[in-house]
């Protein structure tokens, strides 16, 4: 039996360690980029939801809502400064508003027929995005 120089030996060892090394290196890397992002829910109320435009050609409607980040199980707290979209308001338009401690309120004109108003938030790198719908029927 032919016998394998132990400095050949010795190498594939230390290779094989390396190796290993090298993985465990990347995966706790990954790990440490691996973001938990918080939760979010959201709100969206239409008023009136239903009504007349009447003679005019549409219905003035305030739009309106509450986003909110989760800080601790089952406590939340309103998230300032958030971009929150809305669209389904007519046109194919989306509207951009910029959440107050508040919340969000914006008056759009919707003509008549049925209008499914859709608010999100794309979520960021530290929140998940969210959505609520509401539905308004405008009626001439």
């Amino acid at each position: 039996m032919a016998q394998k120089p132990i400095s050949v030996i010795a190498a594939v060892g230390v290779a094989g360690i390396l190796t290993l090394s090298v993985l465990a290196a990347i995966s706790s890397t990954n790990q440490a980029f691996a973001q938990v992002r918080t939760s979010t829910k959201l709100s969206l109320e239409a008023s009136p939801q239903e009504g007349s435009a009447g003679g005019k050609a549409t219905l003035r409607v305030s739009l309106s809502g509450v986003l909110y980040e989760e800080v601790a199980p089952h406590s939340w707290r309103i998230m300032t400064g958030a971009p929150i979209h809305i669209k389904g308001t007519g046109e194919g338009k989306e509207l951009t508003e910029i959440q107050s401690p508040e919340g969000f309120k914006i008056f759009v004109d919707l003509a008549p027929g049925t209008h499914e108003i859709q608010a999100y938030f794309p979520g960021d790198a530290t929140h998940k995005s969210v959505t609520d719908k509401t539905v308004v029927t405008v009626t001439f």
